[in-house]
């Protein structure tokens, strides 16, 4: 017993002698030093190099939920990069995930709710900071043009200030003005191997929603942004090796409404009961798995966000080995001349 008191309070000692070190100007700039070094470093390492489709979780939040970014979806070949939608904190992600945003292509919007186009400008600044050298396009469906020119038209003045303070040579006015292109269903665009095609999204009463197949030398993955599963899902998905779809937990979305109502909170319970009408039930997806020859499906835009391991597992219930729940910074590796698909965890 003597030698733990002994040991307990040498450790109290030096962790006292660590906290005042911590107030010594002299150490404060030694660990200053050798952290902007690590940083610096750190963002100096290029992504590595892959001749695979990539498919990255910038964001697999909805609205309801807290924890993750909202609905973001990067998909990179050794020639493109494309974001599918740019919700709430999903730039930040970008970042942390290291992606190349200076050769961002562009931005594919699904719908225009909030969650899915609350950082088209964000991601427009970093990338254009970052020395994109075109202008970044954003595609979508009818109404892509009003939600550009109003992002444009917002901060045209932080675009001015930023060019003003660092000069025209480093920040080039013209490319911080977003572009856009409205897109319909079929082939929107084909660049060497790739190929991108759009959908009819089912998310009443938002019309025109979208989601999106990319094809790239005999792989592919479709991301559905918000729907329900529907005729136009299962023609998109034959063949295609990853599905990326928008998932409601049923049991855990109808309990959270019966549970604000209880509590007196009416106008909370009725939302979150009008949720589950345009978002794809867990079992819906299961049921496509079935119908369907799509090799994996993960679920992402989760509704709501389960926040701990017994949530996690209501939803998942009766999924297939081949479904898996999506989260922020996971991501998936397609090589070519493979079936195979790498499942990377953050």
């Amino acid at each position: 017993m003597k030698k733990i008191l002994v040991l307990l309070l040498g450790l109290l000692v030096m962790v006292g002698i660590g906290r005042f070190l911590l107030t010594l100007p002299a150490v404060q700039d030694r660990l200053l030093e050798r952290g902007t070094e690590a940083i610096a470093k750190r963002g100096a390492v290029p992504l590595a190099e892959s001749e695979s489709l990539r498919v990255y979780v910038c964001g697999s939040a909805s609205p309801l939920g807290m924890g993750q970014a909202q609905a973001c979806i990067a998909v990179i070949t050794p020639e493109h990069f494309y974001l599918i939608d740019s919700g709430a904190g999903s730039t930040d992600n970008i970042n942390r995930l290291g992606l190349p945003t200076d050769r961002l292509q562009g931005l594919l919007l699904t719908h225009f709710h909030s969650d899915h186009i609350a950082e088209i400008y964000e991601v427009n600044l970093a990338s254009w900071v970052r020395g994109r050298p075109h202008p970044l396009t954003i595609f979508g469906p009818k109404g892509v043009d009003e939600v550009t020119n109003g992002v444009n038209a917002s901060y045209r003045q932080d675009r001015m200030y930023r060019t003003g303070h660092h000069g025209e040579d480093l920040l080039v006015p013209a490319l911080g003005v977003l572009a856009h292109k409205t897109i319909a269903p079929g082939v929107i665009l084909e660049d060497g191997d790739l190929k991108i095609s759009a959908y009819v999204a089912e998310h009443p009463p938002i019309h025109p929603a979208v989601g999106y197949r990319f094809d790239y030398r005999g792989r592919s993955v479709v991301i559905s942004g918000d729907s329900n599963v529907n005729g136009a899902t299962l023609k998109i998905v034959e063949g295609a090796d990853l599905l990326l779809h928008d998932a409601l937990s049923l049991p855990t979305v109808t309990a959270l409404s019966k549970a604000l109502g209880a509590a007196g909170q009416t106008r909370q319970s009725k939302i979150v009961a009008d949720v589950m009408d345009y978002h794809a039930s867990t079992d819906s997806l299961i049921e496509l798995g079935k119908q369907s020859d799509v090799d994996m499906v993960a679920f992402y835009h989760l509704v709501p966000v389960p926040p701990n391991s017994v949530l996690k597992e209501i939803f998942k219930r009766g999924i297939p080995d081949n479904f898996l729940l999506a989260e922020d910074l996971m991501w998936f590796e397609l090589p070519i001349d493979s079936d195979d698909i790498v499942v990377n965890n953050p």
